[in-house]
C-alpha cells in the first residue's frame, strides 16, 4: 500500500456499505484495524484508497464509552435514599417522606418494559436519545419543585427515562459485541450499575449538607448533557435500523403492537401496591383502608396476566419465558433488592434519630456498603474470568448475607457502636458477588433470541425489589414508631408533639431530655424488624439459588 493512491474524503468512508464498516460487530483498538483492512480491501478492488489516520480518527466510540449514562441513572435512583427523610421533613411531610423512595421506581418499573418494544420499532439510537432528554428534563423538574407531590412527579418522570438509560445500553452491547465478549461487558455494566446505586446515596448526603437538596439533582444536567453528545456523535446509524416486522411500515402501525393493556395494568397495580403499603404505615385514622386496597390489587394483578397471557400482541412480559430459569433469577432478584434496600432505605434515619449525626456523616454509612459491593463485583467478575464457574461463589454470597443479617439485627436492635459500621462492608461485599454472578447466569439461561426481553423482565423485577423493600420497611417503622411513642407518653400535651416528632427526623432533639429517651427507644423498637426482613427474604431465595443450572461460560 503507498501514499501515491488517491485517496478519498471521509463523507466517503462514512458512506461505506454497513457490513463492511461494521463487520462482524467488531470494536476496539484491535478489531479498528481488523475493520480497516476489510474496507481498505474494499475501496482497493474500486480504484480509491484512505489512510488509517482519516478512518481511526473517525472510527465510532466503544460501548463501554456509553457507561457513564448507567452510573447517572443508578445514581440517580439511589440518591433520594439519603436525602428524602430531610427533604420530606422540610416540607413537613415526613410520614409520606416513603413516596420519594419508590417514585422513581415507579416510573422506572412501569416503563423498564417498554424500552425494548420501542427500540425494536424506532431504532435502538433513537429511544436512548429519547431517554436521555427525558431524564434530562425529569432532572430540572426535581430541582424547581415547590411541594413535596411536586417533586414525587418529577421523580416519576425522571424514573421513565432512568429505565431505558440502562436497559438499552446492555442492549447496543450485544448488538455491538462480539459473541464471546458480551457476557463480560454486560458483567463490566452491571458493575457500573450496582456502583452507582451504592456511591448515589453518599454524593446526595454530601450535597444537601453543603449545596442544598435541589443541585443534587440540577447537577446531573452537564452530565446527562455529555451522554447524548456522546451517544449522538458516536453510536452508529445502523443502531436505528428496525427490527420490527417487515410488513409494518409507518410508525402508526407498529405503535399499534405496544402492549397498551399490559402497561396501564401494571402501572395500575404497582400503585394501587404503593398506597396500600403506605396505608398500612399510618395509624387508626382509615382502619377500612386496607381492606380494600388489598382486593383491588388482586384483581390488578389479575387482569395484568391475563392481558399478557391472552390479549397483547407483543406483550411486555411474556409468561412462556417466567416459566423457564429466568423466572427463578427474576424472584431471586425481587427477593435480594428487598432486603438489602429495606435496610439501606432506613439507615440515615437510623443514624440522625439515634446518634444525632448530620445527614452527611450518616450518608457515609452508603460508602462503606458502597466498597464492598464494588470489591464483590471485581472480585467476582475476576474469579468467572479465570475458573468459567459462578454457582458456588453464589450459595457462598448468600449464606454471608444471611449471617450478616442476622448479626446486624443482634447488633443495631439497641443502638451501635461507631465502629460496627464496618458490617455493612461484608455485607456489601456479598451483594456485590450475587448482582455480578446472577447477572451472568441470566444471560445465559435466557433465549439467545429473546435476550433483549429477558434483561428488562430481570431489570423490572430489580425495580420490583426497590419498589417493595423501602416502602414495606419505611411503613413497618413507621407504624410500630408511632405506636409505641403513643403508649409511652403521658397525658396529652406529651402525646400532641407524635405528629411532629414523626414528620420532622430532627424534631425530637428539641425536647427534654426524658422525651429524647422515649423516642429513642420507641424508634429502635420499629427498626429492629428491618435487618429481620432482609434476613427472611435472603433465607427464601437460598433454595432458588441452589437449584439454578450452572452454565458454561464460554
Amino acid at each position: 500500500m503507498t501514499p501515491s493512491r488517491p485517496s478519498i474524503s471521509w463523507d466517503e468512508v462514512n458512506n461505506a456499505p454497513h457490513e463492511v464498516e461494521w463487520s462482524e460487530g467488531l470494536i476496539g483498538a484491535p478489531a479498528a484495524y481488523q475493520a480497516a483492512e476489510k474496507y481498505e480491501e474494499h475501496v482497493a478492488a474500486n480504484g480509491k484508497y484512505f489512510p488509517y489516520s482519516i478512518f481511526l480518527s473517525n472510527l465510532r466510540m466503544e460501548p463501554s464509552n456509553l457507561l457513564l449514562s448507567v452510573f447517572l441513572a443508578s445514581a440517580d435512583e439511589s440518591l433520594v435514599i439519603s436525602t428524602w427523610s430531610s427533604i420530606a421533613s422540610q416540607f413537613n411531610r415526613l410520614s409520606q417522606g416513603s413516596w420519594l423512595l419508590v417514585a422513581y421506581n415507579f416510573g422506572y418499573c412501569v416503563s423498564l418494559p417498554v424500552y425494548g418494544t420501542l427500540s425494536d420499532i424506532y431504532g435502538r439510537k433513537n429511544v436512548l436519545l429519547w431517554a436521555y432528554f427525558l431524564f434530562a428534563l425529569g432532572c430540572l423538574a426535581c430541582g424547581a419543585s415547590g411541594s413535596l407531590i411536586q417533586l414525587i412527579l418529577a421523580r416519576v418522570l425522571a424514573g421513565i427515562s432512568g429505565g431505558g438509560m440502562v436497559a438499552l445500553v446492555s442492549i447496543i452491547i450485544t448488538d455491538l459485541m462480539p459473541s464471546n465478549e458480551v457476557a463480560l461487558f454486560r458483567g463490566y455494566a452491571n458493575v457500573v450499575n450496582v456502583a452507582g446505586r451504592s456511591l448515589g446515596a453518599p454524593v446526595g448526603g454530601f450535597l444537601i449538607a453543603t449545596l442544598g437538596w435541589r443541585w443534587a439533582f440540577l447537577g446531573q444536567l452537564p452530565l446527562i448533557i455529555i451522554c447524548i453528545l456522546v451517544a449522538y456523535y458516536g453510536l452508529p446509524s445502523s443502531l436505528n435500523q428496525s427490527k420490527a416486522d417487515s410488513d409494518q411500515d409507518d410508525s402508526r402501525s407498529r405503535a399499534s403492537d405496544l402492549d397498551y393493556g399490559g402497561i396501564i395494568s401494571l402501572a395500575t397495580a404497582i400503585l394501587i401496591l404503593l398506597f396500600l403499603i403506605q396505608s398500612l404505615s399510618t395509624t387508626d385514622d382509615q382502619p377500612g383502608l386496607p381492606y380494600v386496597l388489598a382486593p383491588a390489587f388482586a384483581i390488578a394483578i389479575a387482569v395484568f396476566v391475563l392481558t399478557e397471557a391472552y390479549w397483547a400482541r407483543k406483550p411486555l412480559i411474556p409468561l412462556s419465558l417466567l416459566k423457564c430459569s429466568l423466572g427463578g433469577y427474576c424472584v431471586g432478584q425481587l427477593l435480594l433488592i428487598t432486603g438489602r434496600s429495606a435496610l439501606s432505605s432506613n439507615m440515615v434515619p437510623y443514624f440522625v434519630r439515634i446518634e444525632k449525626v448530620t445527614d452527611f456523616l450518616a450518608s457515609f454509612t452508603y460508602v462503606v456498603t458502597a466498597v464492598g459491593v464494588s470489591v464483590g463485583g471485581l472480585i467476582s467478575g475476576a474469579i468467572i474470568k479465570r475458573t468459567k464457574q459462578y454457582k458456588t461463589m453464589t450459595v457462598i454470597a448468600v449464606v454471608s448475607t444471611v449471617l450478616l443479617s442476622i448479626l446486624i439485627f443482634i447488633r443495631y436492635r439497641d443502638g451501635c457502636y461507631t465502629w460496627e459500621l464496618i458490617y455493612l462492608f461484608p455485607s456489601g461485599l456479598s451483594n456485590g458477588i450475587l448482582f455480578s454472578t446472577q447477572f451472568i447466569g441470566m444471560s445465559l439461561a435466557a433465549p439467545k433470541e429473546r435476550l433483549a426481553t429477558s434483561i428488562g423482565i430481570y431489570y423490572l423485577s430489580q425495580q420490583l425489589g426497590f419498589i417493595v423493600g423501602p416502602a414495606a420497611s419505611v411503613a413497618v417503622v413507621q407504624r410500630l414508631f408511632a405506636h409505641r411513642l403513643s403508649e409511652s407518653l403521658e397525658g396529652l400535651e406529651e402525646k400532641q408533639c407524635i405528629g411532629k416528632v414523626i414528620n420532622d427526623l430532627r424534631y425530637s432533639e428539641s425536647l427534654p431530655e426524658r422525651l429524647q429517651s422515649i423516642v429513642r427507644s420507641s424508634y429502635l423498637y420499629g427498626f429492629q424488624f428491618v435487618p429481620l426482613l432482609g434476613t427472611v427474604s435472603t433465607l427464601i431465595l437460598l433454595p432458588i439459588v441452589l437449584l439454578q443450572k450452572e452454565r458454561r461460560i464460554e
